[in-house]
């Protein structure tokens, strides 16, 4: 009887603990329900809140490319058509001015004659460039070390100019892995700073994998190539190269008709069990992967679930060939070109999101030019290597705002479709939208002045991030203000 009546006492209780914190579980509930209604909670829309830093004026809810998409996912930007249009009516060139030459001539990568003038070779050779850095009024250093009077000397003797031929014959090659184009044919990092880190003053640019350059000259020591890769030149590593037999070859090699392109901020090839020469290999986005016929078996294994790709290699005789590799469909590619809409621009472009400033394309990385030729090139673009140089391509809707009102450049901006570009002297940003007035972009930024902030006060910010225009520069204005090209075509 005691023990019945314990469990109606206990009971009894339990009830009425279950009522109260049963109450209390439905108005957290119900609290939690109303507070959704009015603002995302932070799980669903900030999972990098309390986590992540960001430069003043953006949120961490900034850091997504939904967050800027709501109203323009399905913009497009360019049709295949106008990116067709736009890569025949801007073949890559470089600019030169040789001495019996009154005006500046054009070298068309892609349409070369058979022999080239030596004299235009050692033009674009420079010999000049050895002498501005040997300038006794300038102290320079290597890796740190400040250069001895010798030092340009030898890497002058280097450069082989007594050797270039009257005649040059262009040779063809594909690059097999990213790699530095320097000035001169030297591995030292050279700065006027001893301290400095990033800023190498030999650096050229990069020159990305599978893409095809031109071999004008060979270093006196055999170890480096001169190279025209479009829109610039430079000394490259003679084994970062493969030679092809003939033009023809080059240009099957450079542009396959059937191709993957890399749409990750990079992939590596995949591992195997025997000896592979493309195994490991690192390819950047927008890297073009030459696509083959399916097959069975690849490589000791069978392709299930595998592209089948063809990897340009470079033989012990420096010559090109090709290995078979497999490529997982869980790889971050796509077959062809991406449909370039605002959704698609910006989920590539965030991709790079917290990524190393990369000059010149160093470290593995980009700068700002470099980052917005990666993502483009997912779409079909090939822009010019330097920003000034992509800001002024009138296909693509160059207006130069530079002498507009900030209010008039705002109210532009306000009818921008986000992944477009804009552009101020010696940066350009890729446009995300524009919120409370602010206009916000993404690029890859070396330094900055955050807003409120003395012009002394400069960050080394070094990567890729979102921020405001409101972002100052050295001189006092803001990055608005001296905002001086947009890329916009009407639509």
């Amino acid at each position: 009887m005691k023990r019945k009546t314990a469990f109606i006492i206990y009971g009894i209780i339990g009830a009425i603990f279950l009522a109260v914190t049963g109450f209390v579980y439905v108005s957290q509930a119900s609290a939690k329900k109303t507070s959704s209604e009015t603002v995302t909670t932070a799980e669903e829309s900030d999972p990098f809140e309390g986590l992540v830093q960001t430069v003043s004026g953006t949120s961490t809810d900034m850091l997504t490319a939904e967050y800027w998409l709501a109203e323009n996912k399905e913009q497009i930007l360019f049709s295949e058509d106008e990116i067709e249009a736009y890569r025949e009516n801007n073949p890559s060139y470089l600019e030169y001015s040789p001495e019996k030459y009154s005006s500046k001539r054009k070298l068309y990568m892609y349409d070369l004659p058979e022999t080239i003038d030596g004299e235009v070779v050692e033009a674009l050779i420079d010999p000049e460039i050895i002498e501005n850095f040997a300038d006794e009024k300038t102290a320079y250093f290597a890796n740190g070390e400040q250069v001895s009077s010798d030092y340009w000397g030898k890497i002058k003797d280097n450069l082989g100019l007594s050797e270039v031929d009257e005649k040059v014959i262009p040779r063809y090659a594909v690059c097999v892995k990213r790699t530095d184009a320097r000035l001169l044919p030297d591995d030292d990092f050279i700065a006027k700073d001893p301290e400095e880190i990033y800023f190498d003053s030999l650096i050229s640019s990069e020159i990305m994998p599978h893409s095809g350059v031109v071999i004008l000259h060979e270093s006196n020591d055999g170890n480096w190539y001169y190279v025209l890769n479009g829109s610039y030149c430079g000394w490259v590593h003679k084994e970062t190269l493969a030679l092809c037999r003939d033009k023809d070859e080059w240009l099957k090699a450079a542009s396959p008709e059937e191709f993957l392109v890399v749409t990750g901020s990079d992939i590596i090839l995949e591992n195997t069990a025997r000896s592979s020469e493309s195994a490991g290999r690192i390819l950047p986005m927008g890297t073009k992967i030459s696509l083959t016929a399916s097959k069975d078996k690849v490589a000791d294994r069978m392709s299930w679930g595998c592209y089948v790709a063809e990897i340009p290699c470079r033989a012990e005789s420096g010559e090109l060939y090709f290995e078979e590799a497999l490529i997982p469909v869980s790889k971050d590619v796509h077959v062809g070109y991406l449909e370039m809409t605002s959704e698609a621009v910006l989920t590539q472009a965030f991709k790079f999101l917290g990524k190393i400033y990369g000059y010149g394309g160093t470290l593995n990385s980009n700068d700002c030019s470099g980052f917005v030729r990666q993502v483009y090139s997912c779409f079909g673009f090939e822009l010019p290597r330097n920003a000034k140089a992509i800001a002024r391509l009138y296909d693509i809707g160059s207006i130069d705002c530079s002498k507009m009102t900030v209010d008039k450049k705002r109210s532009l901006l306000l009818d921008m479709p986000p992944g477009l570009l804009v552009f101020m002297e010696g940066h350009i940003m890729m446009y995300l939208g524009t919120k409370d007035g602010v206009p916000y972009v993404i690029s890859s930024c070396a330094t900055c002045i955050e807003p409120g902030h003395d012009t002394s006060d400069i960050v080394d910010a070094y990567g890729v991030f979102v921020s405001s225009m409101e972002l100052r520069r050295a001189n006092g204005n803001t990055w608005l203000e001296d905002m001086s090209y947009i890329l916009w075509k009407e639509y």
